[in-house]
C-alpha cells in the first residue's frame, strides 16, 4: 500500500472512463447530467492520484509545507461529495425551481466547509509530515483535530443523503437507472465501512488507544472502491445504452460482412471505407449505405428469371432436406412404440409440419433473391456486358433489417455460387 497502487489503479480507471465524453469536445459540457458526471470522474481520479502516498510526498516537498496534502485530499473529497449530491438532484429531476435551489445549497454548504478546512490548517501546528496516518497521529492536535472532524462529518452527510435518495428511488424506476443505482448504494456500502474504520481509529485515539491500522491499511482500499464503484454508479444510465447500442451494432455488422463483401467493389470510395477507429455504431451506418448503394447500382440488373430458377432449385433443395429430417426422426422413434400403439397406428406430428411450407417458401425466396443479386452484381463488375433483362426483378430483403442479415447468410448457399458462376460465363462470352 505504501507504493500507492491502491490510489493509482482507480484514478487511472477512473480518468480512462472520463476521456470518450472529453473526446467529444466542447459540446460534451453542454448538457448539465454529462457535464456533472465527466466532473466527478475527473475530481475523483484527482482525489486518488493526491492521495497515493509518493505523491503526497512529493507535493510536500514541492511546496516546501508539512503536510500540505492534508487539505488539499480533503478539499478534493468534500468537492467529490458535492458533486456527488449535485449530479443525484440532477439526476432525479423535478421542477427546475427546486433543482436550482438545491444545487445552490450544495455548493454553499461545502464551498464552506472546502473553506474551513483550509482555515484550520493554517491554523494547526503539524510539523512532522505523515503520508498514511495523517488522520490518528494528528487526531488530538487544536485545530487539526476539528478540521479533520470537519471533512469527515461532511462526507458523512453526504453520504446519507445519497443513500436516502437512492433507496428511494431504486423502488421507482427499472433498467439501466436501476442497475447505475444498484452500482451507487453498493459503493455507498464501502464508503460506510472506510468510514466507520476512520470514526473507529480516530476516537480510539481521543481513548488513548492505538486502532491506527483501521486507518492505514482497512479504509484505504474501502474508499477507493466506493470511489469507483459509486462513480462507475452514476455514469451507467449515461454509457450503458450506448454500450448496448454498439454491441447489438457489432454483431449486426459482422452478420451483413458477406452482403457488404458482394457489393463492396460497386460503391464509391468514400463510402466504402471503414476505418479501424470507427465505433460500431458508425461502421454498422457506412455499411449499410454502403450496401445500399451497391444494391442500387445492380438493380438495373436484377434478373426475374434467375430469381424464379433459383427460387424453385432453392423449394427442391429445401424441401428435400425436410423430408430427410423427417425421415431421420421417424426411424429414431420407431424404437420407443409401446404395444397399445401397435393396435392403432396413427401417423407421428412433427413439431412446425404445420407451418413447413411457408418456412421453406421465404428461405427459398430469401435465397433466390441472393443469386439475383448475385448475377447482377456479376454484370455490373464487367461494365453491364449483357442487356438488360426483359423482366427486371426486386430485392424486397433490403427494405427491412431482420431480412437484410438473411439476405446475406443466404449468400452463402451453393444455389448462389452456381447462379454467381452462370453470370460470369454469360459475360464472358458477351465480351
Amino acid at each position: 500500500m505504501g507504493g500507492g497502487l491502491v490510489f493509482y489503479i482507480p484514478g487511472v480507471l477512473l480518468l480512462l472512463a472520463a476521456g470518450p465524453k472529453l473526446a467529444a469536445g466542447r459540446d460534451v459540457w453542454r448538457d448539465p447530467l454529462i457535464a456533472s458526471s465527466n466532473a466527478i470522474l475527473l475530481v475523483g481520479s484527482c482525489v486518488c492520484f493526491l492521495s497515493a502516498p509518493p505523491t503526497i510526498r512529493f507535493v510536500n516537498d514541492v511546496t516546501g509545507v508539512a503536510n500540505f496534502s492534508a487539505p488539499l485530499v480533503y478539499a478534493g473529497m468534500t468537492a467529490l461529495s458535492a458533486g456527488y449530491l449535485m449530479l443525484m438532484v440532477s439526476w432525479r429531476g423535478g421542477p427546475p425551481d427546486l433543482r436550482q435551489h438545491a444545487a445552490r445549497l450544495v455548493l454553499v454548504v461545502y464551498g464552506l466547509v472546502i473553506v474551513g478546512i483550509w482555515i484550520l490548517f493554517a491554523l494547526a501546528d503539524v510539523p512532522v509530515e505523515r503520508d498514511q496516518d495523517l488522520d490518528t497521529y494528528y487526531a488530538g492536535t487544536p485545530y487539526m483535530r476539528e478540521m479533520i472532524v470537519l471533512y469527515m462529518v461532511a462526507h458523512t452527510a453526504a453520504t446519507l443523503a445519497l443513500a436516502v435518495m437512492s433507496v428511494t428511488w431504486l423502488r421507482e424506476v427499472r433498467g439501466v437507472t436501476r442497475g447505475g443505482l444498484v452500482l451507487l448504494v453498493a459503493g455507498l456500502t464501502f464508503d460506510v465501512g472506510y468510514q466507520v474504520a476512520k470514526y473507529a481509529a480516530i476516537v480510539a485515539r481521543w481513548e488513548g488507544l492505538d486502532w491506527d491500522v483501521l486507518s492505514t491499511d482497512v479504509s484505504p482500499p474501502l474508499v477507493m472502491l466506493a470511489g469507483v464503484t459509486t462513480a462507475c454508479g452514476f455514469a451507467l444510465p449515461r454509457i450503458g445504452p450506448p454500450a448496448v447500442d454498439n454491441l447489438r451494432a457489432w454483431r449486426r455488422y459482422r452478420l451483413l460482412k458477406p452482403l457488404f463483401a458482394e457489393v463492396q467493389m460497386l460503391c464509391s470510395p468514400a463510402r466504402g471505407i471503414i476505418r479501424w477507429w470507427d465505433p460500431p455504431v458508425v461502421r454498422l451506418a457506412r455499411q449499410e449505405i454502403a450496401i445500399w448503394d451497391g444494391v442500387l447500382a445492380c438493380s438495373p440488373y436484377l434478373d426475374d428469371q434467375v430469381r424464379t430458377t433459383a427460387y424453385a432449385e432453392a423449394v427442391a433443395s429445401l424441401a428435400a432436406d425436410r423430408r430427410s429430417g423427417v425421415r431421420t426422426l421417424l426411424r429414431s422413434t420407431e424404437g420407443t412404440v409401446t404395444q397399445s400403439s401397435r393396435s392403432a397406428p396413427t401417423t407421428p406430428s412433427v413439431p412446425g409440419d404445420e407451418g413447413l411450407s411457408q418456412h421453406v417458401a421465404h428461405q427459398a425466396a430469401l435465397v433466390a433473391e441472393a443469386a439475383m443479386l448475385a448475377a447482377a452484381r456479376v454484370q455490373v463488375s464487367h461494365n453491364g456486358g449483357d442487356e438488360v433483362p426483359a423482366r427486371a426483378g426486386t430485392l424486397v430483403s433490403v427494405a427491412k433489417p431482420q431480412l437484410m442479415v438473411r439476405l446475406s447468410r443466404a449468400l452463402s448457399s451453393s444455389i448462389v455460387a452456381k447462379a454467381r458462376r452462370q453470370a460470369v460465363a454469360r459475360a464472358t462470352r458477351h465480351e
